[in-house]
C-alpha cells in the first residue's frame, strides 16, 4: 500500500537545499481569497479590507519566495496584520519570527500547541533545524481555544481543535464573497500521519491517545459544509491541477462541495490501514518520498 498525498511528501534534496526551486507563481483562488505558497507548503492570503491575514508561512528559508508573492499579487508587506498557524510544525511557522520583525503581525496559534511548544523545546528545537537551520519557534500573541473567532474586516474565521497531527492542530472555517457568491472555505489543520506510529508517539515522548484523537477530529469536522477545500499542503487538494484547470477556462476549479468527505473519507481510510501496520511495513514505505510520482503525472 502507498499512502500517496498523505505518505512520505518531502521534497527532492535539491529543492529542500536551494528552497526557491520550490517557488511558482502566486495567484487569487476565489474572491479575496489568494495562495502565495509552493509547491511543498501552502500558504494563503486573505484581504480582509482592513488588512491581510496569512493562514500558514512556509520554513524560513522559503520567506523571500512568500514576500515576493504578496508583492506580486499587488499587496504590500506592511499590511500584513495577522498570521494565523494550524499547528505547530516548523514547515507552517518557521517563519513567522521573520515576518513579525518586516510588519508587527499579530501572531495566533491554537493554546495546546502553544504550551506543547513552551514545554518542550528540545523537540520542537530538533524539528525546526531538521527541515530548515534557519527555523525558529515563536510565541504567539493569541492562543486559541476551540472554537474561538479570529476577525478582521470582513473576514470571521472560525478555529476547531482538530488534534492528532500535533497535538493542537486547528482547523479553519470561514465565508468569502465571489462574484456575489458565498462561498464555505475550510482547510484541515493536519493531515499527515506519519508521526502517529507507535515508534515515534514514544520517540517524541506524545500520548498514544492521539491516534484515536486523529480519528475523533476527523468526525468532528465531517458535517462542516465546505465549498472551497483548501489544504495546508498543496497536494493535499490538489492546487497546481486546479490552478491548471482555471488557466484552462475553468473559472470556478477551486468549487467542489464534495471535495470535504472525499478527503476526509481518504485520510480516514489510509489511517485505518496505517493503524494495522507492523512497523517496519511503515518504515518501508516512509523510506521513499512520493513527491516525484506526484509531480511526475502531470500534477501540476
Amino acid at each position: 500500500m502507498k499512502f500517496n498525498r498523505f505518505g512520505n511528501m518531502m521534497p527532492l534534496p535539491e529543492e529542500k537545499k536551494k528552497p526557491y526551486l520550490l517557488y511558482e507563481e502566486p495567484f487569487r483562488i476565489a474572491g479575496n481569497l489568494y495562495f502565495v505558497g509552493n509547491r511543498w507548503c501552502s500558504s494563503h492570503l486573505i484581504d480582509t479590507g482592513e488588512g491581510l491575514i496569512l493562514l500558514d508561512t512556509p520554513c524560513a528559508s522559503a520567506v523571500s519566495g512568500l514576500i515576493d508573492a504578496i508583492y506580486r499579487l499587488g499587496f504590500q508587506l506592511r499590511d500584513l496584520k495577522y498570521i494565523v498557524v494550524s499547528h505547530a510544525h516548523p514547515d507552517h511557522y518557521g517563519a513567522v519570527n521573520a515576518l513579525v520583525h518586516l510588519t508587527g503581525a499579530k501572531t495566533f496559534l491554537g493554546e495546546v500547541d502553544a504550551r506543547d511548544m513552551r514545554e518542550n523545546p528540545e523537540r520542537l528545537e530538533g524539528m525546526n533545524k531538521n527541515l530548515d537551520p534557519f527555523n525558529e519557534s515563536f510565541v504567539p500573541d493569541v492562543e486559541l481555544a476551540d472554537g474561538d473567532v479570529v476577525e478582521l474586516g470582513n473576514t470571521r474565521m472560525r478555529c476547531v481543535w482538530t488534534p492528532g497531527h500535533t497535538v493542537g492542530v486547528m482547523s479553519h472555517f470561514w465565508e468569502l464573497e465571489d462574484e456575489g457568491v458565498t462561498r464555505k472555505v475550510g482547510i484541515y489543520g493536519g493531515a499527515g500521519f506519519a508521526s502517529l506510529s507507535p515508534e515515534r508517539l514514544r520517540k517524541n515522548g506524545l500520548p498514544m491517545s492521539l491516534r484515536d484523537q486523529f480519528l475523533e477530529s476527523i468526525d468532528k469536522v465531517w458535517e462542516e459544509p465546505v465549498d472551497i477545500m483548501l489544504g495546508n499542503h498543496p497536494f493535499h487538494n490538489d492546487t497546481y491541477p486546479k490552478r491548471q484547470r482555471v488557466l484552462r477556462g475553468e473559472k470556478d476549479a477551486f468549487v467542489d462541495p464534495g471535495e470535504w468527505h472525499r478527503f476526509l473519507q481518504e485520510l480516514k481510510d489510509l489511517f485505518l490501514a496505517f493503524r494495522e501496520m507492523p512497523q517496519e511495513e511503515i518504515d518501508k514505505i516512509y523510506s521513499v518520498s512520493q513527491w516525484e510520482m506526484y509531480y511526475g503525472e502531470g500534477k501540476q
